[in-house]
């Protein structure tokens, strides 16, 4: 017995050491650093850099990661269940590999490439302007992150349960609902996260899609402070006290999230007795 939990607590040990160098020891720096003074600034001036300007920036990633979020599920859910009941092997290895694609280039040449393509559609240079475009970028880039664990999951549920589903007279809406949704939860739980925390904090598809001067977002302010942090200590305070806000926002959305769905779960087996 014991030879069994020092052979598990050794397979545990990398994980441990990883999470300490990289999650643990950065998130007490840049505590520490969001509440120290520097240059002849009080701790007060670190977090009074978030202004209501900072605010409002937040405020609008936020509706753009929801945005986009959604977008991303409501194009992903259909694409992955018509693609894991509805085609060949073939057609799945080709649909996949063509979905991937995009995620084997890079980053800015993909954000080039669609912001060139409005640009030939609209005849005219920075033609992109309005946080729509931002959007359509996010959506570009986070949907294969949504399909392919959807699809994963799909392409292993008992087709059999669709089909009791549907012989106990459940339509096709239905059945999707209480059968393939609950089927697929914890599948979509993870692309809901793979794609509205890149979105929340993402760099340079607003540059790059979104033309407005006001175009940035909390992503921006954050690496624009970053950057100024190498050489200034208060760029780095405030860049640590900015991290901390969002940090707490994406806590207390997450423990939300959780106490709602355990109050939805409740509820639907109340209903059910």
């Amino acid at each position: 017995m014991n030879k069994k939990i020092s052979k598990k607590f050794l397979l545990t040990i990398p994980f441990i050491i990883i999470t300490l160098l990289f999650l643990v020891l950065p998130m007490i720096m840049i505590f520490v650093r969001s509440f120290i003074p520097t240059d002849g600034n009080t701790v007060v001036d670190n977090w009074n850099y978030i202004d209501d300007f900072v605010w409002k920036k937040i405020l609008i990633s936020l509706f753009d990661a929801f945005a986009t979020t959604l977008i991303v599920i409501l194009i992903s859910y259909p694409f992955a269940y018509f693609l894991a009941f509805n085609c060949s092997k073939t057609t799945r290895s080709i649909a996949i590999l063509l979905v991937t694609a995009p995620v084997w280039t890079s980053f800015l040449v993909k954000l080039i490439g669609l912001k060139t393509f409005f640009d030939a559609i609209n005849g005219y240079e920075n033609s992109t302007s309005g946080e729509i475009f931002t959007i359509i970028g996010l959506v570009y880039l986070y949907t294969p992150f949504m399909i392919l664990p959807l699809y994963n999951t799909l392409i292993e549920l008992p087709k059999n349960l669709i089909f009791a589903s549907k012989d106990l007279g459940r339509g096709n809406f239905n059945t999707f609902i209480n059968v393939v949704v609950p089927y697929t939860k914890a599948a979509l739980f993870s692309g809901i996260t793979l794609v509205f925390l890149p979105s929340l904090t993402t760099v340079a598809v607003p540059q790059f899609l979104n033309a407005s001067p006001s175009g940035s977002l909390i992503g921006d302010i954050l690496m624009e402070e970053g950057q100024l942090a190498l050489t200034s200590d208060i760029s780095l305070a405030r860049a640590s006290s900015l991290s901390l806000v969002l940090l707490l926002i994406m806590t207390v959305g997450y423990v939300l999230f959780i106490f709602g769905r355990k109050i939805y779960n409740r509820s639907r087996k109340g209903n059910t007795r």
